[in-house]
């Protein structure tokens, strides 16, 4: 029994004894010199240090220096492994124990060679960027213009519905480019490339035909002008206007007979490519403020040939060439050797083409005009029922009674009206300037015509010419 209690003893003591050389051994393997204790202590230190730094960056603003500038020049503490450690500590510090703590490099310059490029390119590549997208908004825009303007070009939408005269001759019409052209100075189109472009990616560029004044608006669109640019033959019209019509009567007459609308002829007499030198005589500014219509006496009456859907400008361009062509330069410098203007001589005429019936009665109606504008102290105004009548035909009446005019009224106005009341003929502009030399004729200061017989009445004194309108019902008497 003692035997066996002094085995387990020993056995007890023997495990204390194995335990306590298990713990010599373990606290030597994790015994640290003091060297050692030292160096992990100051890692310690500057983990905690660097973990503050880190915190403190992340809350700066971001415009704050870089690292050499921060810290005066000093690199910043790096990362290494698990580890904080700061390059210039862990080169100085631990001398003494090399083999273990590894060396840092100081690489601040290299460092900054590469921000300096990476900022360099940054900057490039924002510029750059930059530039292409300015690029790229202008091109965007160019196209959006283009296909803005082409459209409503190609389709005449918007555009005015005003017709232009149009030739292209058999050289202009091989080149699609040159009809462009024409087509762009003329004003049917905006957009010559466009309608070039489109003229040879829809073949319309083939067939294309010479064209005399061929009749186009802008509102057409590149289709309608092809075919019209296609078409050869055209219908002929012939329209006589006679002597005394106004520019009222003679574009409803050109409306009626398909030649052109009445406003398209209006729109061509306020354009200002009119280009004859007689135009230049007609005068303006305040004074003629109140005429109806400038060209008035000019759109010389006649028998033309005009196309069918003609324009109001070639239509127009027929008459004043007429005009220009009749009333030439050697009757232009008769009309100044009389001491006269161009302007009172056709205002003048107008007044006499309506006064006369007859031809011989022109000449004796002029006299009398002449005698009554050569004494305006005796006789200040002319007093002519023709002046009442273009009234009448150009403002309506109001409730039955005539408006008050005093620019056309010459039994209110003194001497000839501020215009033309019709647009004369050869005859009556003759009968102006050249007024009768008969005797009797040269001491008339009246005249009255009865329009149901033709005759015409000369009076020398105002009672005979009163007694012989009572007479007839005629005048103030009518």
């Amino acid at each position: 029994m003692s035997d066996d209690l002094d085995k387990i003893l020993n056995d007890t003591e023997a495990e204390k004894q194995a335990k306590l050389i298990e713990d010599e051994t373990t606290r030597r393997s994790l015994h640290i010199d003091e060297i050692t204790a030292q160096r992990l202590a100051e890692e310690r230190r500057n983990k905690v240090s660097g973990f503050k730094l880190n915190i403190d960056l992340e809350s700066a603003d971001d415009n704050l220096p870089a690292d050499s500038e921060r810290t005066g020049g000093e690199p910043a503490p790096t990362q290494d492994g698990n580890h904080t450690v700061d390059s210039q500590k862990s080169v100085g510090d631990n001398s003494s124990d090399t083999s273990e703590q590894p060396v840092m490099i100081d690489d601040t310059k290299e460092e900054t060679g590469k921000g300096k490029k990476n900022a360099s390119r940054s900057s490039f590549g924002c510029i750059r960027g930059i530039i292409y997208g300015v690029l790229v908004l202008a091109v965007s825009g160019l196209f959006a213009y283009f296909g803005v303007v082409g459209g409503l070009d190609l389709t005449g939408l918007f555009k005015s519905d005003t017709k232009v005269p149009v030739t292209l001759t058999a050289e202009q019409v091989k080149d699609v480019d040159e009809v462009a052209r024409v087509l762009k100075e003329a004003g049917v189109i905006d957009q010559p490339m466009i309608f070039s472009l489109f003229c040879k990616l829809t073949g319309s560029d083939e067939g294309l035909l010479p064209q005399d004044e061929a009749s186009i608006s802008p509102d057409m669109g590149y289709k309608a002008i092809i075919n019209i640019l296609k078409t050869a033959k055209r219908e002929i019209v012939r329209v006589t206007f006679p002597e005394g019509m106004t520019i009222k009567e003679i574009a409803e007459k050109l409306e009626k007979n398909k030649v052109c609308s009445a406003s398209d002829f209006y729109i061509a007499m306020k354009k200002d490519n009119l280009n004859h030198d007689f135009l230049k005589e007609i005068p303006t500014g305040d004074k003629y403020k109140g005429r109806f219509e400038w060209l008035e006496g000019y759109v010389f009456p006649d028998s033309y040939d005009f196309y069918v859907g003609s324009s109001g400008e070639t239509a127009l361009k027929k008459f004043l060439g007429a005009f220009n062509n009749r009333i030439n330069t050697t009757m232009r410098a008769k009309i100044k050797s009389k001491g006269m203007e161009l302007n009172d001589t056709i205002i003048l005429a107008s007044i006499i083409q309506w006064e006369a019936a007859k031809l011989d009665d022109m000449y004796r109606v002029s006299r009398v005009l002449h005698n009554r504008l050569n004494i305006p102290e005796r006789f200040p105004r002319l007093e002519c029922d023709s002046t009442l009548r273009y009234i009448d035909s150009i403002v309506p009446l109001v409730n039955g009674k005539r408006v008050k005019n005093t620019d056309y009224n010459t039994y209110i106005r003194s001497g000839l009206p501020v215009g033309a009341i019709n647009n004369p003929g050869l005859d009556a502009i003759d009968a102006a300037i050249n007024p009768s030399d008969e005797n009797y004729y040269k001491d008339c200061y009246y005249f009255a015509t009865d329009l149901k017989t033709g005759e015409t009445k000369f009076s020398k004194t105002l009672a005979e010419h009163e007694r012989w309108c009572r007479s007839r019902g005629i005048g103030l008497y009518g």
